[in-house]
């Protein structure tokens, strides 16, 4: 599969070793492995920024996008891990230009990262629309009006006290335009956060905090952003079904109702679940014809009738 035609999940780790890098590192790694295997629709990027430099861990070789193809999760932990120890040990030599740069009077040259990271994502958003229109056939006109075929997400994660007072506000705009969101979470509580609310709020994204009482950053990532629902208590049905997974869950969590009469039907015991419309011809027996605590869901018309109300209807048309 061509990773240019998938969406991107963008992580930006904002570090100032105040949370243990490794241990970070490894809660993103087990999320984003988890993430990418479930949905099959993304690829990632991993960046970290510490002070005003930043690097790309992951993909940061050239047979890094290949991983995807293959889920060679193995692979990608191995690249990240150098990327990193490549990044790590050459922070003392990057505190050292920084202040031979502001003590020259060169502080101004050296570009806010967060600001750089978001004018590429710009860039590889916008890219990737330009190429998914101009490569398909007639691919100008089929997709006016469609809009966004992708799903880009940035979830930025905040280790430092300082709040992102110096991110250019234009990025920030252009991001909300092509609808990705930004979503942070903030692992500092010494930060007041006013800039990160801001932001969030603007781009309808998330935003995070951790607490005492929520300090699993891997259990967070997941259960915000899995491309998975989680399991649904439904009444015993036929006294066999207790959980169900729904992607489109037509039953509620209380007790079932007839959607013309809106009778709760309490102690349901037979559901009859048909893909035609109600007026076309069923073959039943007089027996089910004739229980009170049945119902029938019509799945073309997403309605659930109880069995009365399910007959007039019927004899209507």
């Amino acid at each position: 599969m061509n990773t240019s035609h998938k969406s991107t999940l963008y992580i930006i780790l904002n570090y100032s070793f105040n949370e243990n890098i490794f241990k970070l590192i490894s809660s993103l790694e087990k999320f984003l492995f988890s993430f990418i295997s479930v949905s099959l629709q993304y690829d990632f990027k991993l960046y970290i920024t510490y002070n005003n430099f930043y690097s790309l861990l992951f993909p940061s070789k050239l047979k890094d996008p290949t991983y995807f193809l293959t889920s060679n999760y193995s692979g990608m932990h191995e690249s990240i891990q150098e990327a990193l120890n490549k990044f790590l040990s050459s922070i003392t030599d990057l505190d050292d230009k920084l202040v031979q740069a502001e003590q020259n009077n060169e502080s101004n040259e050296i570009s806010y990262p967060i600001n750089v990271i978001f004018k590429k994502i710009l860039l590889e958003v916008n890219n990737k629309k330009a190429s998914n229109t101009s490569n398909s056939p007639g691919g100008f006109f089929l997709g006016v009006g469609i809009g966004n075929t992708f799903n880009d997400k940035i979830i930025l994660i905040n280790d430092s006290e300082e709040d992102f007072d110096n991110i250019n506000q234009k990025y920030i705009f252009l991001l909300k335009q092509i609808e990705v969101k930004i979503d942070i979470l903030s692992l500092n509580k010494n930060n007041k956060n006013e800039i990160s609310k801001s932001i969030t709020f603007f781009t309808k994204g998330i935003f995070d905090c951790i607490s005492d009482k929520k300090n699993n950053i891997e259990q967070m990532l997941l259960f915000e952003y899995m491309p998975l629902k989680f399991t649904k208590k439904l009444p015993k049905l036929n006294m066999d079904i207790k959980y169900t997974f729904s992607y489109n869950q037509a039953i509620s969590d209380r007790n079932l109702e007839c959607s013309v009469c809106h009778k709760e039907m309490v102690n349901t015991r037979n559901i009859y679940g048909q893909n035609d419309e109600i007026g076309e011809d069923i073959n039943m027996d007089e027996k089910k014809k004739n229980e009170k605590h049945s119902l029938h869901y019509i799945e073309k018309e997403k309605n659930i009738f109880c069995n009365n109300c399910y007959y007039k209807l019927k004899n209507k048309k």
